[in-house]
């Protein structure tokens, strides 16, 4: 399937224009007390992430600081500052700065999030960023922040390594086998202790193999047509390893799709998963918004920017610069 995204960059790009612009609206946020919202976000949702890392190094060789630097001196904490730097950071160092605190804080949720949706080539690069910043890997942090009898851990591990989409093959007897340990383990209430080997079937074949043995999981028992997301939320008992694993294979059928559940779910609930749509709006604002955009409206007949907006209106500089990169 062809994706877009909805940030395309400028076609007269000048660094050094762009980077004495936003000097002197920064500048005069503090000389004046003026606001440097709008000047941010018309600049940097106009310019792809490539362009942003040329205005970042000519801001610094221009000013002696970086512009991320500069901006957190003028604009207060809060969920417009959020946004900005996700925009200034390289999209894979944003994600593993994401992971970090995901990891620090116990954040099973945005830990899945970026473990699924991510494809082969992003995790490697995530891993290398993760521990030249840290010093540490992603898995010697799971395992030191993570109960060891935690079932979501051990998930977290196998899909750090599984193959995704680096390669196609089909083999119709690993199809046969998963299929039958998946029907056990159905019958076992998807308890991980009776199905050990549950986790490495989802997790160490290709998507393409995946998506096969999903299709004949949804064709067993004479037609039922339950799909295994379903049968697992309604029948697992760890709602954690439930969580997981549902998302994990939401990913595999469509990512796009399960963006889009994501950010609904994100605008909906009591009180708005900013940081969550922040994460996709900017991460995919280069790669497949504009089919994000689509599900979301077929899936719950709206505009997602307005849905942004109505939620968060409150925060207006925010609202208008998530928006501004939705309908770019």
């Amino acid at each position: 399937m062809v994706t877009s995204g909805t940030i395309g960059g400028e076609s007269n790009f000048d660094a050094e224009v762009d980077a004495c612009k936003l000097r002197i609206a920064l500048r005069e946020a503090i000389e004046k007390d003026v606001g440097v919202e709008n000047t941010l976000a018309q600049l940097l949702v106009t310019r792809t992430n490539t362009q942003r890392q040329e205005i970042e190094s000519k801001y610094r060789e221009l000013f002696n600081i970086g512009l991320c630097e500069n901006v957190e001196e003028v604009v207060q904490k809060g969920n417009f500052l959020d946004s900005v730097k996700a925009l200034l950071l390289r999209p894979r160092a944003y994600d593993a700065d994401c992971l970090r605190d995901a990891i620090m804080d116990g954040n099973d949720s945005t830990i899945c999030e970026i473990l699924s949706t991510r494809t082969c080539t992003e995790l490697k690069e995530i891993q290398d960023i993760y521990e030249t910043e840290h010093e540490t890997t992603i898995a010697s942090d799971l395992d030191d922040f993570f109960e060891s009898t935690a079932p979501q851990k051990d998930f977290y591990l196998k899909i750090l390594d599984s193959p995704r989409n680096s390669t196609t093959d089909v083999d119709s007897e690993i199809t046969a086998s998963a299929l039958e340990s998946l029907i056990k383990a159905e019958k076992d209430l998807w308890d991980i202790e009776k199905c050990p080997e549950l986790l490495t079937i989802l997790a160490s074949h290709n998507f393409t193999q995946l998506r096969t043995i999903l299709k004949d999981f949804q064709r067993r028992k004479n037609g039922n047509m339950e799909m295994l997301e379903s049968s697992v939320k309604k029948h697992c008992s760890d709602e954690v390893l439930s969580m997981c694993i549902v998302m994990w294979v939401k990913g595999i059928r469509n990512v796009t799709q399960l963006f889009s559940e994501l950010l609904y779910l994100s605008v909906t609930s009591l009180a708005a998963d900013s940081a969550r749509v922040i994460r996709i709006v900017v991460g995919r604002s280069e790669i497949d918004l504009t089919q994000i955009k689509s599900h979301y409206m077929m899936q719950y007949n709206k505009q997602l920017q307005l849905a942004v907006q109505q939620k968060c209106g409150n925060d207006l500089a925010y609202s208008n610069i998530v928006a501004m990169i939705i309908k770019n």
